[in-house]
């Protein structure tokens, strides 16, 4: 097997491991939004904080890496 094959292969893996790990991390960030609404439904009698608005879903100018808390 000459080496440009093995870099073709290489770069295949790569890229497959960086799609899994990318879908991971879309999963992570659902999985944290639901966590939040659950946690403001708890700690605010059923009301929502910002980032979301009066019905539980996520501003439009919100990036959620950015949530304060």
């Amino acid at each position: 097997m000459n080496e440009v094959t093995k870099l073709k292969r290489g770069q295949v893996k790569l890229l497959e491991q960086t799609m899994r790990i990318s879908e991971e991390i879309k999963e992570l960030k659902h999985l944290m939004l639901k966590l939040w609404r659950a946690e403001d439904m708890e700690e605010n009698d059923g009301s929502f904080r910002w980032p979301f608005d009066e019905h539980g879903n996520l501003l439009d100018n919100v990036n959620i890496s950015r949530r304060l808390n």
